[in-house]
């Protein structure tokens, strides 16, 4: 079971903080080390910093776009992070719309392009906006996010143990956070801090000029990042699509009303552990997130419940796939159960010291229930 996007979901929601001890550094010669102390005499990138930077070279490419000959009938701007840490800014206008949409019905699949629904999938697809810049194209911005992708690639496989020695040359630093996929909080950050700012002043805009950040995700993307940037009514007129799969959610949702926590966390399970079920969330337009914020009503008794299931386990016999599933599952339900009681934190760091004496395979398993525990 893949709980990323849940825990993406919490970052991006705030309900988990981004803060990771320590610093990842790149030094001369392109190689990256971890530095759990603050490292001296080198450039520090904050969360702050990189949240400016993003700031400042969207503020340059705007800009420049509102002083070239396309700056008319602008009608959305996207910040673009995706999940290799590499950046874009999208944007695009109803006149390259238009020629889009014309080049598309003239071709192989012309008649689907008939549709509205089609049509409108079209006009919001970022890849086949008709501007797309990248880094280089932010200033002197461009220096620190490029920095950041470079050493976000090359960290990838770094091994932690691997720290930063006086032999080593640093060359710029960054909080370890910004790394672990808090970019893409910062990111969002961003996008908001714009619209604060009216960055976007420049543009000729049209009346349902939107701009949000992005995370490569579709299903993150519609049911959270966007609505974060762009108002529900507006959001909802653009994408009728979506305001009738909310509806369909929420029916969902509705059934399960009344369920104990056990029988809740039963009937969520299948939704979490395959998109090939009636209950999916993909369906809905909504993600593994969306599925386990419906268990966080029941609060304390949620995490009596994963932590009662979580000790049925036998640790010292071979897991099937199935168990490593439900493992995850419980783990990342307990954290929508709110503080946990002293008794459950040590539950937590029991059952992670029996997975370690028992399986070195559970040692992120262990890792994760720690982190819950210290929580």
């Amino acid at each position: 079971m893949n709980t990323y996007y849940s825990r993406l979901g919490r970052l991006l929601d705030e309900k988990t903080p981004i803060y990771q001890e320590g610093y990842y550094v790149m030094c001369e010669g392109d190689e990256a080390k971890f530095s759990p102390e603050k490292p001296e005499g080198v450039e520090l990138i904050s969360a702050e910093a990189f949240i400016h930077a993003l700031v400042e070279g969207c503020k340059f490419v705007i800009q420049s776009f509102a002083e070239g000959p396309d700056n008319k009938n602008v009608y959305a701007f996207n910040l673009y992070a995706d999940e290799h840490n590499s950046y874009y800014i999208y944007m695009n206008t109803l006149d390259r719309f238009e020629k889009t949409l014309e080049k598309y019905r003239g071709g192989k699949y012309g008649d689907k392009y008939q549709k509205d629904s089609e049509v409108l999938s079209l006009k919001y697809s970022q890849g086949d906006f008709g501007f797309q810049l990248f880094p280089d194209d932010m200033g002197e911005s461009s220096r620190i996010i490029r920095a950041f992708e470079n050493l976000a690639y090359t960290v990838m496989d770094l091994d932690e143990d691997d720290c930063l020695s006086e032999e080593d040359e640093p060359v710029i630093a960054f909080e370890a956070g910004i790394l672990k996929d808090g970019f893409n909080l910062l990111t969002l950050k961003a996008a908001a801090q714009l619209i604060e700012e009216n960055a976007f002043a420049p543009l000729q805009r049209t009346e349902d000029f939107i701009a949000f950040a992005a995370t490569g995700n579709d299903y993150v993307d519609y049911s959270l990042t966007m609505r974060k940037t762009i108002d529900l009514d507006l959001f909802y007129r653009l994408f009728p699509d979506v305001k009738e799969k909310d509806a369909l959610f929420q029916a969902e949702i509705d059934k399960t009303a009344g369920l104990s926590v056990s029988e809740a966390l039963d009937y969520w399970l299948p939704a979490v552990h395959s998109d090939y079920v009636p209950e999916s969330p993909a369906q809905y337009i909504k993600f593994e997130y969306d599925l386990f914020m419906r268990l966080e009503c029941y609060s304390n008794s949620l995490a009596r419940e994963c932590l009662e299931r979580l000790k049925k386990f036998d640790w010292n016999e071979p897991l099937e796939r199935n168990d490593y599933e439900l493992i995850a599952y419980y783990q990342e339900a307990l954290h929508f159960a709110g503080e946990l009681t002293e008794d459950q934190r040590e539950n937590c760091i029991a059952l992670a010291e029996q997975m370690t004496d028992s399986n070195e395979d559970l040692q992120e398993w262990a890792n994760t229930l720690l982190a819950i525990a210290r929580t």
